[in-house]
C-alpha cells in the first residue's frame, strides 16, 4: 500500500492537490479579491451601490486595412481564462479596422462568452456595452438557500455553487433566443462529457438547435463553481478543464489561410520552454506549477503544430495575470474589463501590423534587405 505513493500517477495527483492547495491559500489570503467577492456575492443594501456604467471604453474607430488578408479565410480560436478573456471585445475591434470578418471562432470557457456576442453579429461597442451593463445578480445566480441541503446529504447532487441560469437568460433575452445554427459566424465550444468522460464539440453545426445561451452557460461551468448542465442526459461542464485552447474544430475543417489565437491562461504557448523561468533547483510548488498546467499547454501546442505556420498568436495578459485568485477575481470585477478590452485591442492591431503591408511592397522590401 505505501508503495502506491510512488505510482506515477499518484505523484502526479498529489502534486495537482498541492498546487490546488495552493492556489486556495492564494484565494483566501487576497483581501483585495475577498473584497470583490464579498461586494459581488453578498451586496449591502446602501453600501454597494451599483457603479455607472462606463461608456465609449474602446478607442475611437481608426481604419487600418490588412490587404494580405482579403479573400482570405481567417478563423479565431479563444484560449480559457475566465474574465480576462473579455480581451476578445478588443480583438473584434480591431478586426473591424482591419476590414476582417472572422469565417469561424473556436472558444472554450470565458472566450465562448465573448465569443458566442461576436459570432451572434455584435459589433465590439455592442459587445462591451452588453457586457458592462451587467450586474452581479445579473450573471451570478449563487444556489445559497440549497447549500444546507447539500450539506447535510454530504453534498451529494452538488456540482457546483452557481447554476449558470442567469447568464443564460442574459443571453437569450438580448440574442432573442438565437440558436447556434442562426449565429452570422459559425461558432463552436468544446465542452467535456462528464458521464461519457470524453471531449466533444458543441455549435453552429454539431448542435445547431441549442441557444447561444445554453452554450455560454455551459462554458461556464467550471465544477464546484457552476454547476453541470445537463443535455440529452448527459451532464456537461466547460471543456477548458481539459482543452484550454480549442484548435480542434478549426484543425477538422482544414481551409483557414490563417488562424488567430487569443491566448490569456497558457504560459509559454508560443515557444518551445515552458512559461517563466525555473529555478535550478525547483521547490515542490514549481513542479506542482508546472505539472498542473502540463496537459492543457502539451495539448494546446499539438493542436498548433497541426495547423502549421498558420497561426498568429495574440497574448495581451501575462498568464501570471490569470493565476490563483486572479481567475475569479477577473470575473467578479467588472471594473477592470474596460482596461483588458483595450490591452485586447493594442495586442491585435500589433498582431495585424504584418498583414497592414501590401505583398508588393514586401516584395521590394526583400530585395532592398538583401543589399544591405
Amino acid at each position: 500500500m505505501a508503495l502506491d505513493v510512488l505510482d506515477p500517477f499518484n505523484v502526479k495527483r498529489v502534486l495537482e492537490r498541492v498546487s490546488r492547495v495552493r492556489d486556495d491559500i492564494s484565494v483566501a489570503t487576497d483581501l483585495g479579491f475577498l473584497r470583490t467577492a464579498r461586494r459581488a456575492l453578498l451586496p449591502l443594501p446602501l453600501i454597494d451601490r451599483p457603479d455607472p456604467v462606463p461608456h465609449d471604453v474602446l478607442p475611437p474607430i481608426t481604419r487600418r486595412p490588412a490587404p494580405a488578408l482579403r479573400g482570405k479565410r481567417v478563423a479565431v480560436v479563444g484560449s480559457g481564462g475566465s474574465g480576462a478573456c473579455v480581451t476578445l471585445v478588443g480583438v473584434a475591434r480591431a478586426f473591424e479596422e482591419a476590414g476582417i470578418r472572422p469565417a469561424a471562432i473556436s472558444a472554450c470557457s470565458g472566450s465562448a462568452v465573448w465569443g458566442a456576442m461576436w459570432a451572434a453579429g455584435m459589433s465590439a461597442a455592442e459587445m462591451a456595452e452588453f457586457s458592462l451593463a451587467w450586474r452581479p445578480q445579473d450573471y451570478l445566480d449563487i444556489q445559497w438557500t440549497r447549500l444546507p441541503r447539500f450539506a447535510l446529504s454530504a453534498m451529494r447532487g452538488f456540482t457546483g455553487l452557481g447554476k449558470g441560469e442567469a447568464l443564460e437568460r442574459l443571453f437569450d433575452r438580448r440574442l432573442w433566443h438565437m440558436s447556434a445554427g442562426e449565429t452570422d459566424i459559425p461558432f463552436h465550444t468544446t465542452v467535456y462529457n462528464i458521464d461519457r468522460g470524453r471531449l466533444e464539440h458543441f455549435g453552429s453545426e454539431t448542435t445547431p438547435d441549442l441557444t447561444l445561451g445554453e452554450l455560454v452557460r455551459i462554458a461556464v461551468a467550471l465544477p464546484v463553481a457552476v454547476e453541470a448542465v445537463r443535455v440529452e442526459g448527459d451532464l456537461y461542464v466547460d471543456g477548458g478543464v481539459i482543452d484550454a485552447f480549442p484548435t480542434e474544430p478549426l484543425v477538422e475543417d482544414g481551409g483557414f489561410d490563417r488562424v488567430f489565437g487569443l491566448n490569456v491562461m497558457l504560459p509559454g504557448l508560443d515557444a518551445d520552454g515552458a512559461g517563466g523561468s525555473v529555478p535550478h533547483q525547483p521547490s515542490v510548488l514549481d513542479l506542482s506549477r508546472r505539472i498542473a498546467a502540463g496537459g492543457h499547454l502539451e495539448l494546446a501546442r499539438r493542436n498548433l503544430r497541426r495547423l502549421g505556420d498558420r497561426v498568429t498568436m495574440i497574448e495581451p495578459l501575462d498568464p501570471d495575470e490569470t493565476r490563483g485568485a486572479a481567475f475569479f477575481d477577473l470575473f467578479l470585477d467588472r471594473r477592470r474589463w474596460p482596461a483588458l478590452m483595450c490591452r485586447g485591442y493594442d495586442a491585435t492591431v500589433e498582431a495585424l501590423a504584418e498583414f497592414r503591408a501590401r505583398p508588393r511592397e514586401k516584395r521590394r522590401a526583400a530585395p532592398a534587405r538583401g543589399r544591405s
